[in-house]
């Protein structure tokens, strides 16, 4: 049955009863359908708050428990054992990408062997069986630089380190959040420089009233740059809502936001996935830059009945230029995904 809240033929159709179904204060944006979660205070510990209080503020991670995999608890004791700071947590600023995705698109995947993949634009480790409601993951913001291989026809080189659910292996849409790396070609002379900037996307197939965030969304007022190290949660609330919780640890930064869903948003959480990739399909739009190694760590995703998964129990993608020449190399372990440029 259709609630105020399902995107049935628009999108957000009653924006207090979306808010009122969640049990923690939501904050407009400057974007439609996306809100920030207020910082916890600082005299509030979550490693002794009580899921009650956890959930009030927001901190929708279930606190291990004995019987959890033990990557849990050292993700849970890694991401409070430092202060999170409320003047540091931000209400981000959010600019829309129109028609920059980062969904799975072009061929179907070339198999190698039952665990690894050839792809155009995705490199790194994913599941594609199970049905996931959150994954985490850490890893240094890599440094780029030019290539070999030629710029793709954007102009410059292109990249971005995520992790999210859904988008693979047949499914429509994902959630998803990481950081872009570009290098471009500065005129007059083409002196190659590099942007970074974080951003994330809930792409689901473009219908009248789809919100801006379908496509790449940046946020212009979370600080990061190469070799800052940064923690990421994506997670869908039932089929209320995606949560999504960024922090960078080299400099304290850090949000939360809560989202709408957009219109044909599934929840399928059938895949998930720690990426390095090429945006918009791979070769010829975008062709990946030269990146030290992106290192995904105490990454794992979660589902009902405590299940649980990580890098080393999915698959591993590599990514294959038009051309026929694999440019990276993925290996994986317990709670690790390492992927490398070989170009």
């Amino acid at each position: 049955m259709a609630t105020a809240t399902t995107p049935v033929k628009g999108f957000l159709l009653d924006e207090e009863a979306f808010r009122a179904e969640h049990s923690y204060k939501l904050t407009p944006t400057n974007l439609k359908g996306a809100y920030a979660v207020p910082a916890y205070p600082d005299s509030f510990d979550p490693r002794t708050a009580s899921q009650a209080d956890l959930t009030r503020h927001g901190l929708m991670w279930r606190k291990p428990r004995k019987e959890d995999p033990p990557e849990m608890r050292a993700a849970w004791d890694r991401a409070f054992s430092r202060k999170w700071l409320e003047k540091d947590r931000i209400v981000p600023e959010l600019h829309p990408q129109l028609g920059v995705t980062h969904h799975y698109r072009g061929a179907k995947p070339k198999q190698q062997t039952n665990t690894s993949y050839l792809t155009r634009s995705w490199a790194g480790a994913g599941t594609k069986t199970g049905k996931w409601t959150s994954v985490i993951g850490y890893w240094k913001v890599p440094v780029v630089t030019e290539p070999p291989e030629v710029q793709g026809t954007e102009g410059g080189w292109n990249s971005s380190s995520w992790l999210g659910l859904d988008g693979f292996f047949g499914s429509n849409d994902v959630l998803q959040a990481g950081v872009q790396q570009r290098v471009v070609l500065l005129p007059p002379f083409n002196i190659p420089i590099s942007i970074y900037v974080a951003w994330f996307e809930w792409y689901a197939p473009p219908q009248v009233n789809s919100p801006g965030y379908i496509y790449q969304t940046n946020i212009a007022n979370f600080p990061v740059k190469a070799t800052d190290q940064v923690y990421c949660g994506v997670g869908y609330n039932g089929t209320t809502s995606g949560s999504i919780t960024f922090a960078n640890e080299t400099n304290g930064a850090h949000f939360s936001i809560t989202l709408a869903p957009p219109p044909g948003a599934s929840f399928d959480g059938q895949s998930c996935e720690w990426i390095m990739e090429a945006p918009d399909g791979g070769e010829p739009t975008s062709s990946i830059p030269s990146f030290s190694p992106v290192t995904f760590t105490t990454s794992f995703a979660c589902g009902p009945g405590n299940v649980s998964t990580n890098p080393a129990t999915g698959d591993i993608l590599n990514i294959e230029t038009a051309s026929g020449k694999v440019v990276t190399s993925t290996t994986v372990s317990t709670d690790t995904a390492v992927i490398k440029f070989i170009g």
